[in-house]
């Protein structure tokens, strides 16, 4: 990880990162909005994957990697927890997660789809809204194994 990495929001407003080798995607072949919903959340809680929503205004904008989080001009911050195992980490899209909440046998990522350089472990993960540009700053910060770990109750900015 290094400062300066950029991605960016993708087309439907989200931003997703997601740990393969946990992550079940499967929900149903006729899954609704809230079902779906419910299903990240508690993938979330698992450590198997962040996701939130910045919104359709901020589809394709640039979002910085960061190591250090900019905490001075923060206007909001989407905060969850990851377990990276040997598969990594991968930066992923919403499009994705609902082929593999549909199919079965449909991945998480596809051939896009970014492998972080992050090492094995928990992280926090921070999405921040800031004042400037970008406009949206992820840190990944490692925990240890007593510090306590998000536990979400819905897909952070999504209203």
């Amino acid at each position: 990880m290094s400062d300066g990495f950029a991605l960016n929001v993708d087309e439907d407003g989200f931003v997703c990162l997601v740990a393969p080798e946990t992550y079940h995607g499967f929900v149903d072949e006729d899954w609704e909005l809230g079902q779906l919903l419910g299903h990240f959340v508690s993938q979330m809680n698992l450590g198997s994957l962040f996701i939130a929503y910045p919104g359709p205004d901020d589809a394709g904008a640039a979002v910085a990697f960061v190591e250090r989080a900019a905490r001075p001009m923060t206007t909001s911050d989407a905060v969850g927890s990851v377990v990276v195992g040997p598969g990594g980490l991968w930066v992923t899209d919403y499009a994705q997660l609902t082929m593999a909440a549909q199919f079965d046998d449909e991945a998480p990522t596809s051939s896009g789809a970014v492998r972080l350089s992050v090492h094995e472990g928990v992280h926090r993960v921070t999405l921040q809204r800031v004042n400037g540009d970008p406009g949206l700053i992820l840190t990944l910060t490692p925990l240890s194994a007593d510090e306590r770990r998000e536990h979400l109750r819905a897909v952070p900015w999504f209203a």
